[in-house]
């Protein structure tokens, strides 16, 4: 992401695409890890705070602020993998960021089947990873009304 190349097939972009809105919380081992705020935004980054209000260029998934809030571009049919590439960071059926073991993935309160970077990022999804000890998905999720806007 540094150099604003495609990643998983995707491009950064200065459109001002529609975008809509998804959360995913992880856990590992029953502790909550947070999401940064700036993935899929190219350096450099403008930010306010904890909040990432700018960049180079954006990639159809992104975060601005560090609360696992995701912005997608509209019209796209993104998935967990595709997050994770943009991130940069490791996610399979074995593997979340840089913890093993067993990963189990949420749609809502709905156990995902299967490899979890296939998940489908849809509006207003509430997608939950966890390795190790069960926690209970918070779902639901409220949503901001609009798009969050920076912060000053």
């Amino acid at each position: 992401m540094r150099r604003a190349r495609p990643v998983h097939g995707l491009r950064c972009s200065r459109s001002s695409t529609p975008r809509f809105l998804a959360h995913v919380e992880i856990f590992v081992r029953g502790r909550v890890v947070l999401m940064p705020a700036g993935i899929g935004v190219a350096p450099p980054q403008v930010r306010r705070g904890a909040f990432v209000v700018g960049g180079r260029c954006d990639y159809p998934v992104r975060t601005r602020e560090p609360t696992g809030l995701l912005e997608i571009a509209r019209g796209m049919r993104l998935t967990l993998g595709d997050l994770f590439a943009v991130w940069g960071q490791p996610l399979s059926g074995r593997r979340v960021l840089s913890f093993a073991g067993a990963v189990a993935a949420f749609d809502g309160r709905r156990r995902v089947a299967g490899d979890p970077r296939r998940t489908e990022l849809r509006p207003h999804s509430v997608i939950t990873l966890e390795l190790g000890r069960h926690v209970r998905p918070h779902f639901p999720y409220l949503f901001p009304r609009r798009l969050p806007t920076a912060r000053p």
